[in-house]
């Protein structure tokens, strides 16, 4: 009994790290938000990476660990996935409200349960399946245009589009890091991410330059210490608990966002909102436990 709890408590205090994350990604997407929209999304997404890339980089350096990892194919497709899913989160961000793009982002979960069951060889159960009908009925209630005229409203067919890809990408980019978890130490797969987005956006930087003011590189060096922070707790948690647990906590940061929304941005939230986030939360629970395991 007592060695139950001794477990019971270290898995509630693992969780702790996921909870620290979604407050810190949300808090990365209020800075997103309060930069000028004359500096373009991939300047922004460089610039997050460059900070990201700095502060591992020194990490690495002060533990003495080669900064290379050993399964570097898998490193690199890690990269490319975050830098793909961060540039549609990005410009979701700033073409949607905060709540909606934050509730489309956070599908996620439901995709990690579809390619655990085929990258990792997690069992897609009918938890799945139901997760996607609860999930899909909540987005649908949410983006129904009677309901965004409520809160008036208009997002273009493009952002919801590009935001539920970025969504896809965060799922397979989760996959990626519980693999590389178990043979990478959690900065080098952090590493990673940051050192392939700066290669692969510089060229596209450089010739759509933008000089920030004073106030935009205060939300930019926001953008990177939550997003530092976010990703490290986040790491962490992912290594120690199983990839579908774990997605499920992420979900606050729709808590997270919804408030902000509201708090830094006037967003509306109607009884839609809220019955539609319900629906996606339940499809996310569903997805991640073992209610219906036995039927």
């Amino acid at each position: 009994m007592q060695l139950y709890k001794y477990i019971d408590k270290k898995n509630l205090f693992n969780k702790f790290y996921l909870v620290f994350a979604s407050l810190f990604f949300s808090l990365m997407t209020v800075c997103v938000k309060k930069i000028d929209a004359r500096i373009n999304i991939y300047e922004l997404v460089f610039f997050r990476s460059l900070i990201s890339l700095l502060i591992t980089s020194l990490i690495l350096k002060k533990k003495d660990i080669n900064p290379w990892g050993n399964n570097r194919k898998l490193l690199v497709l890690r990269g490319i996935l975050g830098t793909v899913a961060l540039v549609c989160i990005f410009y979701a961000i700033r073409n949607m409200p905060l709540s909606i793009s934050t509730v489309i982002q956070y599908t996620y979960p439901i995709f990690i349960s579809i390619f655990a069951g085929i990258f990792i060889n997690e069992k897609i159960s009918k938890n799945t399946v139901l997760s996607l009908i609860l999930g899909w009925l909540g987005i649908l209630v949410i983006l129904n245009q009677s309901q965004l005229a409520n809160i008036n409203v208009e997002i273009e067919k493009l952002s919801i589009f590009i935001a539920f890809f970025g969504a896809i990408s965060t799922a397979l980019a989760y996959i990626t890091v519980k693999k590389l978890s178990a043979t990478e130490d959690i900065f080098i797969i952090i590493k990673y991410f940051p050192l392939v987005s700066v290669i692969t956006l510089f060229p596209i930087v450089l010739g759509n330059w933008v000089t920030p003011n004073l106030n935009d590189l205060v939300w930019i060096m926001g953008i990177g210490i939550f997003t530092q922070l976010g990703q490290t707790f986040l790491t962490i948690g992912l290594k120690k608990l199983p990839a579908s647990e774990a997605s499920s906590i992420n979900y606050l940061q729709v808590f997270f966002g919804s408030i902000w929304g509201v708090l830094f941005f006037s967003e509306l939230i109607n009884i839609n909102f809220i019955f539609g986030s319900i629906l996606v939360l339940l499809g996310t629970i569903i997805s991640t436990s073992n209610i219906i395991k036995n039927i």
